[in-house]
């Protein structure tokens, strides 16, 4: 009798993992992490398994037995989460580190428990039916989400409102631009109040402030990385640093005061992502670094193909081109007005329309438009839409004729006066082109 008791409390002893909160386990969510793909597997010791005894209660009491076997039942019919600070688990055919491995489980991986066998529980995962050591799993998801945060997953978001993005975590910062209610964003990390993100279809980096954002589920860091290389590799373009003398910071944000990431010379190869009138951001090609150098310090490499007068053979040649971004003024010009009402027929900081908000900001530049959508249309030159930068004038048609204009604001954003009842804003391209149909581009400066 008295070694089926010390038997019995070793059982409990071992399968009672984690603190007294698996008592309300019936209240966690049932949510299922993403499956990672790492599998690093974990080298299974009786060292490791589990508590080796059970502590008192501070009082010098030994917990009541079988309030502990209470507890543990608390598991069989719940999910539970792998949680190891090594990697992947394996699930194995019995309660015995000898036995056949079934699969390997990455971190993260939810798993129902559906028996107790000593220091194993029995689990069902996906497709397969198995044992895991209970040393490794949890109860308690939320612990579960922060490992994976900190390691390998992004979260999803979107903005619950307009509002702008900022080169740092406060308000004093820079605008590098603004994100349309609804936009998706990826948040990268939260802290004090704001969140670190991806944004546009550039997945550029800034910061939201946490108020404004609504998460969404977990996606893994290196799909979104693929991607946002993928896209900076298809718009990127030849530049190179031009300086009379010393070197070019380059900045980890656009703004004087972000840390410095590396200096350059007069000559520097890097590739241009994207420009703005004060700001240009790069690719440094010595160190595949992204950062951002004064525009004025950077010009783009343009490739001409020409024949030669002896074979007819084309032969690449280059030049500088002026630096980029200066259609940018006509997206600071209009970003003076933001929040301005709409007005039919309106083109004046009183009250705009589409393409009154257009011309009006253009005259502030010097530059000559037409008045309607339509007419701005033959203004400029055609641009494509893979060689939009910031400034353009983009054209939307409804019911076959041209009835909106915008101005590219860079980094897959526009600004524009929308229609009745709204005030000049940002807006997504994508979001857009989700209800009218894109007809065509133009440069006027």
């Amino acid at each position: 009798m008295g070694n089926l008791k010390h038997s019995f409390a070793a059982v409990v002893a071992v399968a009672l993992v984690g603190v007294l909160a698996v008592i309300q386990a019936s209240e966690l969510p049932a949510v299922g992490a993403n499956k990672l793909t790492q599998e690093v597997d974990i080298q299974e010791t009786e060292e490791t398994s589990a508590p080796e005894v059970l502590k008192g209660d501070g009082d010098g009491e030994i917990l009541d037995i079988s309030s502990l076997f209470l507890a543990t039942q608390a598991y069989i019919g719940k999910n539970v989460y792998v949680l190891t600070d090594g990697g992947s688990i394996n699930l194995r055919a019995a309660g015995d580190i000898e036995s056949e491995i079934l699969n390997v489980l990455p971190l993260g991986t939810q798993l129902t428990v559906i028996d107790i066998d000593g220091d194993w529980f029995k689990v069902e995962a996906g497709d397969n039916t198995g044992y895991v050591k209970s040393c490794y799993v949890t109860l308690d998801y939320d612990a579960v989400k922060a490992v994976l945060l900190a390691t390998t997953m992004y979260q999803k978001a979107t903005a619950t409102a307009g509002v702008n993005v900022r080169s740092e975590a406060n308000e004093e910062s820079v605008i590098l631009s603004a994100v349309a209610e609804g936009e998706p964003i990826i948040v990268l990390d939260e802290f004090e109040g704001w969140c670190k993100v991806y944004f546009g279809e550039n997945y550029d980096i800034g910061y939201i402030k946490s108020e404004y954002v609504a998460i969404g589920d977990m996606v893994a860091r290196s799909d979104i990385n693929a991607k946002r290389n993928k896209r900076i590799a298809a718009i990127v373009k030849d530049g190179k640093i031009k300086v009379s003398s010393g070197v070019v910071d380059v900045k980890l944000m656009p703004n004087d005061d972000s840390e410095t990431i590396v200096t350059l010379g007069n000559g520097a190869n890097c590739k241009i992502v994207s420009g703005g009138s004060n700001w240009t951001k790069i690719i440094v090609s010595s160190t595949n670094e992204i950062g951002y150098v004064k525009t004025a310090n950077v010009v783009q490499v343009v490739t001409e193909t020409k024949k030669t007068a002896k074979s007819g053979k084309a032969v690449g040649t280059t030049k500088s081109a002026t630096a980029v971004g200066s259609g940018s003024k006509l997206v600071e010009q209009a970003a003076k007005y933001l929040g301005v009402k709409y007005v039919y027929g309106g083109s004046s900081p009183s009250g705009f329309d589409c393409s009154g908000l257009v011309q009006y900001c253009c005259r502030q530049l010097g530059v000559s438009v037409n008045r309607t959508a339509s007419a701005q249309y033959s203004n400029g030159v055609y641009v494509s839409r893979d060689n939009l930068r910031a400034g353009d004038l983009i054209f939307f048609s409804r019911g076959g004729r041209i009835s909106h204009v915008v101005i590219y604001a860079g980094n897959g954003m526009v600004i524009h006066a929308p229609h009745t009842g709204k005030t000049v804003s940002y807006q997504s391209l994508s979001s857009i082109c989700s209800y009218s149909h894109y007809v065509g581009a133009r440069r006027v400066m």
